[in-house]
């Protein structure tokens, strides 16, 4: 007898491993009916690979979806029938793309789309407003070391034979990546509205309004029984300070206290720091670009599957209009055929189950971390006076958190490119429930989803018990 199973697939984000998604697909099995579902927590696109680029680690992902879909069936009599698809950090942008090559390998013909959901994902990019010299060092940075996926995130690339970034791309409407997108049943976007400095809120949130930017002009309502999810955002009211405030004045005591040590040991700490990280990042970045040129050059319909012709005439093609997906246009698995590509190039590993996920590299990670903590213009005097709301009967109720009237008219467009507010008109388009987390932490990119023991944290875990309990009702 066939048994039919949702397959739930975690896919982690840049210089991430599988390790970094273990917190979320521990919570999964252990909450939900391990006879109903199974997690894919995908190893594909480890460590280097992530610099490969959206497209191709996007690639890497889909063909590992649809292997272990056939390896369930094939070895295990189980018939997937719903997709969960999950992605943090810029996972999210990979399992975006993996949507619009499922779609066109007909993927969704017998398996239902059911659930998207991103954590922290720079669904606009991550290029940031050019007002201060941190952000034009940042833009540069980051456009430049860290190979194809740092030109699409700064959206500098030219993506195939367009002359528009990948990004605008995969929010075109009239592309397959948002139109199998919009298949899904329910899409949802988890943000940190503060302490991101990796994936600030607008991006994550694709919203174009940065309501968070000085935290302590704002006033947050945290629900009870999620402790870091927003009920509620205003303009604080400067008036005398009441005792939670105070209270919470002491226990930030110990914070301001480590922000300190960090300010005056950053001449110190920031050189080292920071050519530990660039030599590495730049390192793997030039690796990077001689794998992807093997890979495109082995595999060159590869970008074309999805990118199609653009004259006016495809422009105007729908999801209907595109042929199945034919296998000998999937990035190659290694062979004796004369492939240049090696085998540690597009390995996909077949197994479901994860108990010797890679561990993170050390090195790059701790000193990315420990950078992250060396204040910036965006950082200072973040926090926020927060109130608890009481707990919601309906869940539904802490999704698309409106900002009130005076926060409206406060506030006004970033000063973002052309191609950003294109992406956040395009996907808008889409019905998503948004989720705003906050976490008083340094480093609330990392947990969000608890990537590491060390980001493990109250805020973190009830940001993820909010999504495994979504998954339960549903």
């Amino acid at each position: 007898m066939v048994n039919e199973t949702t397959l739930i697939v975690l896919q982690h984000g840049l210089w991430g491993t599988a390790s970094h998604m273990e917190f979320i697909e521990q919570q999964i099995v252990e909450n939900l009916d391990s006879k109903t579902i199974v997690v894919l927590n995908v190893e594909c696109n480890e460590d280097k690979y992530t610099y490969d680029g959206v497209d191709i680690c996007g690639n890497r992902l889909a063909d590992n979806i649809q292997d272990h879909v056939k390896y369930l069936a094939d070895e295990e009599n189980k018939k997937v029938t719903k997709l969960i698809l999950i992605g943090y950090s810029l996972g999210g942008l990979m399992a975006r793309y993996a949507v619009g090559i499922l779609g066109k390998n007909g993927f969704f013909d017998s398996i239902e789309p059911f659930l998207f959901v991103t954590f922290a994902t720079p669904h606009l990019g991550v290029r940031r407003e050019t007002k201060s010299k941190f952000a034009k060092v940042y833009n540069f940075v980051t456009g430049h070391m860290l190979s194809r996926t740092g030109e699409q995130l700064q959206l500098l690339d030219k993506f195939e034979n367009t002359n528009r970034p990948l990004l605008s791309i995969m929010a075109d409407p009239k592309r397959p990546f948002h139109q199998y997108l919009a298949k899904f049943k329910t899409r949802r976007i988890y943000a940190n509205v503060t302490n991101d400095r990796t994936v600030p809120y607008w991006t994550a949130a694709i919203e174009p309004y940065n309501y968070f930017e000085k935290m302590k002009n704002v006033e947050l309502s945290l629900d009870t029984e999620y402790p870091s999810v927003v009920t509620a955002f205003d303009v604080r009211q400067h008036d005398d300070k009441n005792k939670q405030e105070r209270e919470k004045e002491r226990r930030n005591q110990t914070a301001v206290a480590i922000k300190f040590a960090i300010l005056v040991f950053s001449p110190i700490l920031f050189p080292i720091l920071g050519t530990l990280a660039f030599t590495y990042i730049g390192t793997q970045g030039l690796v990077s670009r001689y794998r992807v040129s093997r890979i495109l050059a082995s595999s060159p319909l590869l970008l074309a599957n999805v990118e199609g012709s653009t004259s006016a005439n495809d422009e105007k093609e729908t999801v209907e209009d595109h042929p199945s997906h034919d296998e000998n246009t999937r990035i190659k698995r290694s062979n004796s055929g004369g492939s240049t590509t090696s085998d540690d190039d597009n390995t996909l590993l077949h197994h479901h189950h994860h108990h010797h996920h890679h561990k993170e590299d050390p090195v790059l990670m701790d000193t990315l971390d420990a950078m992250d903590t060396i204040p910036n213009e965006t950082n200072i005097d973040r926090s926020p006076q927060t109130t608890q709301h009481t707990k919601t009967k309906d869940r539904r109720s802490l999704y698309n958190i409106e900002p009130s009237k005076t926060i409206r008219q406060t506030y006004s467009a970033m000063q973002l490119i052309n191609e950003q507010f294109e992406i956040e008109r395009n996907m808008q388009q889409l019905e998503w429930e948004r989720v705003m987390v906050y976490i008083d932490t340094f480093n609330a990119h990392a947990s969000i989803v608890c990537r590491a023991k060390r980001f493990t944290n109250t805020g973190g875990k009830a940001a993820i018990r909010h999504f495994v309990d979504s998954l339960l009702l549903e």
